[in-house]
């Protein structure tokens, strides 16, 4: 019992934030829905997989490094606010709407991975302390507490009051939302030494 307590505060302590994401995510009227379902889980298998990695190894990762993905969700925020700059209409075009789906799964998946460096931080003492038996309860909880947070994001975002002001500020949140997201991970990470060690 103790394993799934730990397990279930451990997965939501971590990924609050991720669930104001996802339901941004899903608050976008052009999103597809299997996408975002395959990008965040593949973004927290790949997390998971880091972490035991870690646990295996026996030491910390460079927290440093994972930081730097935060310029993703950065250049993603940046773009859509050049979209609105440009007044670009709802109407996109056929190109932006026939977006490649490998595109979309990758764009969440990335997202998430970028803002996992808690996660690892996290997950990697636990894991290392775990017997192997302990480890798949614990993993088998993650995935579970994936789907439950998607479920969630998912119903957030048709909520009456927050469907509304997803629909009407959405393509404004989320670019500001994904910016300081990005900001936050390379401070939280420390990367901002990295980047200032490439002047």
């Amino acid at each position: 019992m103790e394993i799934i307590v730990t397990s279930i505060i451990a997965f939501a302590s971590t990924n609050i934030d991720d669930l104001f994401i996802l339901t941004l995510f899903f608050g976008d009227k052009k999103s597809n829905a299997t996408n975002i379902y395959l990008g965040q889980y593949l973004g927290i298998i790949t997390l998971i997989a880091l972490s035991m990695a870690g646990s295996l190894l026996g030491h910390f990762m460079d927290s440093r490094y994972i930081g730097l993905l935060g310029l993703f969700p950065i250049y993603l925020g940046v773009k859509q606010l050049i979209g609105l700059l440009k007044n670009k209409t709802e109407a996109a075009s056929a190109e932006d709407e026939k977006q490649d789906v490998k595109t979309g799964i990758l764009t969440i998946a990335t997202v998430t991975i970028a803002n996992g460096g808690d996660n690892i931080g996290t997950y990697i003492p636990l894991l290392t302390a775990l017997t192997p038996a302990d480890r798949a309860i614990m993993i088998s909880i993650f995935l579970l507490m994936v789907f439950i947070w998607l479920t969630m994001a998912r119903y957030l975002s048709n909520h009456p009051v927050l469907a509304k002001g997803i629909e009407k500020y959405g393509h404004i949140i989320t670019p500001v939302v994904l910016c300081l997201l990005g900001l936050f991970i390379l401070k939280e990470n420390g990367s901002f030494d990295l980047l200032s060690h490439l002047k």
